[in-house]
């Protein structure tokens, strides 16, 4: 095959170059940093194999993580080396298992023509093949729903794991016995394959059993792909890494990645892969890519003391090198509250836009937790600062935000049944039909009776009407309806009908619980820390715990991250006296943030979690709420281990390209009750002179 016409040297810094032209006949670890241009260095390196060490398309295998990652990077291939991306087994990790299983499917138990389960068909599937061995199964409200029951089976399957381990891994919270999840999990498996069906992690785990239990086909394939290439290596969880292991036994493989950007452990990454890649592969050579082409020096200097106290192998420690000039050194923000947060943050977006510095698009608001976004979000819509949310739904359009919101809602108006309609759903066996059916026995028997409408939730004849199964979590939302009502009830005898206190009051609050004062913002309105001694915050507490929240546990795999939205709705409500301005405030903000945004969305500030900014690049980024308890959170604290929280402090700095702002209130609201909060420990251990602070 000819040679390229391509100047590896001339295109190439000294430390891509190295990786680039590494022997065709040896492993290879990249450890590419933040923004060091690993995707160059990976096509260019596919471009060395063919022009160089004479290999054809068709003998390379080229993995990565998503589907546009890997569009991006056939493009760039083919144009450098000319060639068809059809030319190329190329693209992600269930791309490629869907192709060989494809190709191998008589092998695998499957016809050629075997269909691909989406999440939802998923879902549907298991909640089938439970009902069906266990036909009360989902009467139990210590079973988890159809969603966290096919998120269980998937991360078991992905870390190769048995249930019962990943269970005690990852839902140690949930109390249904793990013999009944395997049994669902196998039934669910015969189901796909008498329906000659798929779902995505099949494409990957068939694949894996198809080589470990044929030598043949392994053989075959490994002798065809004769060098394999991993793109963000530190991403591969243990059934993708035991699959790698078994095409790669030639040795002939070059895996590029970065074990400071390990932060998907949640969902099965498993950083050993890369920390290990030595052992499995002993004749491996370590690379280093470390020239940063993103971001100024001033952020890089920051970006590396946030790793400086990380204990980590010497072969492993990188250190970014800028490769362009610098503007100022990142600003530390230290507001009072949330509110205050939120105001001085889009005081310097307005700043930075009105000086001509950058446009909105150019912003990015990063966080660790979509909850700690809610008035980021309230303070854009009051400034008409254009914004979009990327993380996820705009605070009050959240499922459970909303089903809090519907027990408020029925609570103060009994008479609202498509309120009681939307919470009634996670009863067991209660759907539209049944849940109607039971508002109507409530009406009914409040006006026969002739007492409330939350009162006649417990009676024996609106009981009557709820199916047996559903009856226990039925008395038990009665009990917490009751409760919220009557709280409503005592805020309405005791005449809270004014606003919260003025600014003295709330200053005083501050004097109080900061002991240098607090600064010049002490003297500030804190927004929404300034509680009045009656308002719908105690509703709010009653309707966000209780059965709700033991709903919540059997619901979503992530129900203490929901949890947390619960203290900025504590929080939110605390700025009202009565529970009927608050509910008018909530339905507002929703209406306002659906007309607020113009038809233009290009232009527009870009609210997202750290983890959904990583691969991104801003000019402009804000970290919020960086305090001890939030990032890092409270319970990698108090479980004792923070690294892989300080690896996602170090991916949102390395997010900013020319400024980067870091900010964190020294109060907020957890479990409804107000905290001090100290700055972030990964802040507090970067040098102090390598950032500016703003009080």
């Amino acid at each position: 095959m000819r040679r390229l016409d391509i100047d590896f040297e001339g295109e190439l810094n000294p430390d891509q170059l190295a990786a680039v032209t590494s022997p065709c006949d040896r492993p290879a670890l990249v450890l590419a940093g933040a923004g060091s241009g690993k995707t160059r260095t990976l096509t260019y390196r596919v471009a060395w194999l063919i022009s160089e060490c004479g290999l054809s398309p068709r003998e390379i295998m080229l993995l990565t993580f998503t589907n546009k990652a890997a569009s991006q990077m056939l493009a760039r291939i083919c144009a450098l080396t000319g060639r068809e991306a059809r030319e190329f087994w190329g693209g992600t990790f269930h791309s490629l298992g869907n192709r060989f299983l494809r190709i191998e499917a008589e092998a695998a138990g499957l016809s050629p023509n075997f269909t691909i389960l989406d999440s939802d068909d998923s879902e549907s599937l298991i909640k089938a093949s439970a009902s069906e061995i266990f036909p009360s199964y989902f009467a139990d409200k210590d079973n988890p729903r159809p969603k966290l029951l096919r998120d269980i089976i998937s991360y078991a399957r992905n870390t190769r794991s048995a249930v019962r381990d990943a269970m005690a891994d990852r839902f140690s919270w949930l109390e249904s016995p793990y013999g009944d999840i395997e049994e669902i999990a196998e039934y669910y498996a015969e189901k796909k394959r008498a329906a000659n069906s798929c779902d995505f992690d099949d494409l990957l785990e068939l694949w894996y059993v198809l080589l470990r239990d044929n030598p043949e086909i392994l053989q075959k394939y490994s002798e065809r792909f004769k060098n394999i290439l991993v793109d963000e290596y530190q991403d591969t969880n243990k059934l993708q890494s035991d699959i790698l292991d078994m095409l790669a036994s030639h040795g002939r493989i070059s895996a590029v990645g970065d074990d400071a950007q390990c932060i998907y452990s949640w969902r099965g990454a498993e950083i050993g892969n890369i920390l290990e890649f030595r052992d499995r592969y002993p004749a491996a050579h370590i690379y280093k890519i470390e020239r940063n082409y993103r971001s100024t020096p001033q952020i890089l200097a920051f970006a590396n003391s946030i790793l400086a106290e990380m204990d980590s192998d010497e072969a492993y420690r990188k250190t970014l090198v800028p490769a362009r000039g610098g503007f100022e050194k990142p600003f530390v923000i230290r507001a009072m509250d949330g509110v205050s947060q939120a105001r001085r943050v889009c005081d310097a977006i307005s700043e930075l836009v009105s000086a001509g510095r950058c446009s909105y698009s150019d912003i990015a608001v990063l966080y660790r937790s979509h909850f700690q976004a809610m008035d980021m979000q309230l303070q854009l819509q009051q400034r008409s600062i254009p914004f979009a949310i990327t993380s996820g739904l705009k605070f009050f359009e959240q499922a459970h935000v909303k089903d809090v919101v519907a027990q408020l809602k029925f609570a103060a108006n009994p008479r609202d049944s498509v309120s009681f309609m939307r919470f009634a759903r996670f009863l067991p066996k209660v759907g539209e039909k049944t849940a109607a059916k039971i508002f109507f026995k409530i009406a009914e028997t409040a006006k026969k009776r002739g007492i409330g409408e939350v009162e006649a939730l417990s009676h024996r004849d609106v009981l009557a009407k709820v199916p047996s199964a559903a009856r226990g979590a039925f008395a038990l939302m009665a009990a917490d309806l009751s409760k919220i009502s009557k709280s409503l009830d005592a805020m309405k005898a005791a005449g809270a009908t004014a606003r919260p206190p003025a600014a003295p009051a709330q200053a005083d609050f501050f004097d109080e619980m900061i002991s240098d004062g607090g600064g010049a913002e002490a003297a500030q309105p804190p927004g929404p820390a300034a509680v009045p001694p009656s308002g719908p915050k105690e509703a709010v507490r009653l309707a966000c715990s209780g059965w709700y929240r033991d709903a919540m546990k059997t619901a979503y795999e992530d129900w203490e991250d929901r949890c947390q939205d619960f203290d900025s709705l504590f929080e939110y409500a605390s700025r009202f006296a009565g529970m009927e301005d608050f509910l008018a405030n909530v339905t507002l903000e929703i209406s306002e943030a659906e007309s607020s945004q113009p038809a233009d969305s290009s232009d527009r500030v870009r609210l997202m979690t750290v983890h959904q900014a990583k691969g991104l690049e801003f000019p402009v980024v804000f970290l919020i709420s960086a305090a001890d308890g939030l990032f890092p959170t409270k319970r990698s604290i108090d479980d004792g281990d923070v690294d892989e929280e300080r690896r996602l402090f170090y991916v949102a700095a390395t997010r900013a390209m020319d400024y980067l702002v870091i900010s964190y209130p020294r109060v907020s609201v957890v479990g409804g009750n107000y905290e001090m909060r100290e700055p972030s420990r990964f802040l507090q251990g970067v040098d102090p002179s390598l950032y500016t602070v703003s009080e």
